[in-house]
Formats: C-alpha cells, sequence, structure tokens
C-alpha cells in the first residue's frame, strides 16, 4: 500500500536514551572469556556499545524526557495539541493506556486524545503515518507523536542472542498543518505468517501469566537453547536468522516501490535512515537498494544498540550531532511483525536536535514506592 498525504510538517523531533552504558568487552566472560568472539560480532554487525535503563525508567518516561525538552522550544504551542499517540512495545501497564498518564504528565489540554499502538520496529512509521493522517483529513491540527521501547524488564543478561542487541531510547515527534508543506509518501506492509519470529509467547491472554503458582513456575523457568542461550517464555523470542532473511528479501524491494510511487531515483535522495537492526542489515539494504553508506547513517546502532521502535529518531537525532540531517529524506522500519514501513518527505527546516541523555525526574515514584502505595489502596489504607 502507497500512497500520499498533504500539508503535513514534521516540525520538530527529540530522542532521548539513558545514560547506563554497556559494551562487548564488559561482558566477555558470558562469551567464555573469548575477546575474539567479542570482536567478531563487532565486526560484522557493528556491535559496540548499548544503552539501558535502570530498572525504574520506563519508555514513558524517556518520551516524556524527549517531549518536555521539544515543548519547551521556541514557537511550540502545547496547547494546540490535538492528538497524542505512544507507540510502544513495552508500555507502563496493560490499562490504561499509557498514553493517558503521559497526556496529564506533559500537561496537554484535555481536548487532546490520546492512546497507545502495540508496535515494534516499524513503529516510527507507523505512528507517522497515524498521526499525519489526523493532521491530513483535518481531524487534528497538531499531533505529538511519542515512540520508544526499553526492556529492563524483559533483559536476560546471560541470553547472547538478545541482551546484546537491543538498547533502550525514546523519542518525540511534533506534527503540525501546514498548507505548504511538501507532500509525505508513504508505503506500509505486513506479512502476519511471520508472527513467531520475533515474539514474547507468554504473559497476555494467549498464555496467560496466571495465577497458580504452579502455572507461574512454568512459565519462568529457563528453558536453554542448543548455544547454550536461556529463554524463558515471557522473553522476547528472536529468529536471527529469518528475520535478516526477511529484511534481505522484502525490505530492499519496498523502498525500490516506495521511491518509484513518488517517481524519484535513488540518487534523488538524500539520506536513507532505516531501522538500526545491525550493520550488516543496514548496509545490505542500502547496497540492494542503490544509496550510497555516506548517505545511509548506521553508527547509532554500535553507540546505543538496536532501540527498536525509537531506532530511526535516535539514528536522525545522532545524525544531528555532527550536523542536522537536510534535504529529502528515506526512511523505514521493518521486524517483529512481520510488519514495514517507509516514509520519503523533506526535512528542509525541521528542528532535528542532537540527541539528549535522560536526567531521571526525582519527583518521580520509585517502582517499591508504587508497589508500596498501590498495597495501601487495595488494603483501604490510602485515600489517594
Amino acid at each position: 500500500m502507497f500512497h500520499t498525504l498533504q500539508h503535513v510538517r514534521i516540525a520538530a523531533i527529540r530522542a532521548a536514551v539513558p545514560t547506563q552504558e554497556i559494551r562487548l568487552e564488559d561482558e566477555a566472560a558470558y562469551y567464555g572469556g573469548s575477546m575474539k568472539k567479542v570482536s567478531r560480532m563487532k565486526m560484522t554487525l557493528g556491535m559496540d556499545k548499548r544503552r539501558v535503563c535502570p530498572v525504574d525508567v520506563t519508555a514513558s518516561d524517556l518520551c516524556a524526557f524527549a517531549a518536555r525538552n521539544l515543548l519547551a522550544a521556541p514557537g511550540v504551542n502545547p496547547d494546540a495539541t490535538d492528538a497524542l499517540i505512544f507507540v510502544s512495545q513495552s508500555p507502563d501497564w496493560t490499562l490504561p493506556a499509557t498514553a493517558c498518564e503521559l497526556q496529564h504528565r506533559l500537561g496537554l489540554p484535555q481536548h487532546c486524545a490520546a492512546f497507545d499502538v502495540n508496535q515494534g520496529c516499524a513503529g516510527y512509521i507507523y505512528g507517522l503515518w497515524i498521526g499525519s493522517s489526523l493532521i491530513a483529513s483535518g481531524a487534528a491540527r497538531q499531533a505529538l507523536l511519542l515512540v520508544g521501547d526499553a526492556h529492563s524488564f524483559s533483559r536476560d543478561v546471560r541470553n547472547r542472542i538478545t541482551a546484546p542487541v537491543f538498547g533502550d531510547g525514546g523519542s518525540a515527534t511534533l506534527l503540525v498543518r501546514d498548507e505548504t508543506a511538501p507532500p509525505m509518501h508513504f508505503g506500509l506492509g505486513t506479512d502476519g505468517s511471520g508472527f513467531e519470529t520475533i515474539i514474547a509467547p507468554a504473559g497476555r491472554s494467549r498464555i496467560p501469566f496466571v495465577r497458580e503458582h504452579e502455572r507461574n513456575e512454568a512459565a519462568t523457568r529457563d528453558i536453554v537453547d542448543s548455544y547454550g542461550n536461556p529463554w524463558q517464555l515471557m522473553d522476547t523470542y528472536m529468529d536471527g536468522g529469518r528475520v535478516f532473511n526477511f529484511t534481505m528479501d522484502v525490505v530492499p524491494q519496498h523502498l525500490q516501490n516506495c521511491m518509484k510511487y513518488a517517481a524519484i531515483s535513488p540518487e534523488e535522495i538524500d539520506w536513507l535512515f532505516l531501522h538500526q537492526a545491525n550493520k550488516q542489515i543496514v548496509e545490505g539494504i542500502a547496497d540492494k537498494v542503490g544509496i550510497p553508506l555516506d548517505k545511509t547513517p548506521s553508527g547509532s546502532f554500535s553507540k546505543y544498540g538496536n532501540t527498536a521502535s525509537a531506532s530511526i529518531p535516535v539514528a536522525l537525532c545522532d545524525a544531528a550531532i555532527d550536523r542536522p540531517p537536510l534535504g529529502r529524506i528515506l526512511m523505514s522500519g521493518y521486524g517483529v511483525g512481520l510488519a514495514w514501513g517507509s516514509c520519503l518527505c523533506s526535512i528542509d527546516g525541521w528542528d532535528c536536535a542532537p540527541l539528549l541523555e535522560y536526567e531521571a525526574d526525582p519527583a518521580r515514584p520509585t517502582r517499591e514506592q508504587r508497589i508500596e502505595r498501590w498495597e495501601k489502596i487495595i488494603k483501604g489504607d490510602s485515600h489517594d
């Protein structure tokens, strides 16, 4: 599916990562002490460092931090926000929607619609599409898109397939109505036959974390694979080989079709920002599409890890450290679902600030304080 949306402008982008950094060298013991394996992973996949949240920090915290910086920028009117979209696969709660609490936390007006979208690697493109569609249709004048993921609740450092790959990040993007804005071209797709390629099998309705103690133990006991990696049914399982094949088979052709739809050649693309799955995938897609690597930033993966839904805005803001990305830009996300999406637009005039480092809000309660509070509420000992 390809289509064009008119009269929508991306006014500003912010992205934030936690300060805690883990290097592959710090975890050499998990590779049997082999620095040769560490060096091979760094060279082949581009792995090096990743940023991870403390246990009390969630994706919504990173997004809110980025959003506060964005909403304080000159010329931004928070009261004009008609929609808040939170895209994440690590929301704060099963219910209510995390977006509702974010609307309150950010001081946005009560006429603002707020809702969550459960989407992963393609989440930033899906969020852009939803927010831009609201504005293009006239349903909203201004939309705040918050996209991020944090994996502290599901990360098992012993697992060498997933733990070294995923970092944490959050972002805020402001979309506004602008009658003079150049068109935005979108392409989206899904192949649900591969839904088990990246999946957390247990913890929700299909395989619930039920109250009976013995069933809980079954869901959380270690299952060791042939490489010695421990898994639990509530962990995120990833079949790396199938993910790589899907990416190489589907994404390059999709991007070529997107450019053909927009009547634009690869030579006319100023920047290609891809989901930062790993260096090998990013460079492989760029080569197949015919866009040179100097137009395809891939360094954010080696510095921050695969930040899932936030990887494109993290890469955008990371590139802005040296110089703001300007011109005609092609963005593409792909992965869990299996889902993919692309957006081709102009970024001349965007306010795209260098990447932010998250600073904790001392007024936010800790996880233990929240648990204690809810124990009191349930027992009837609190009137909060």
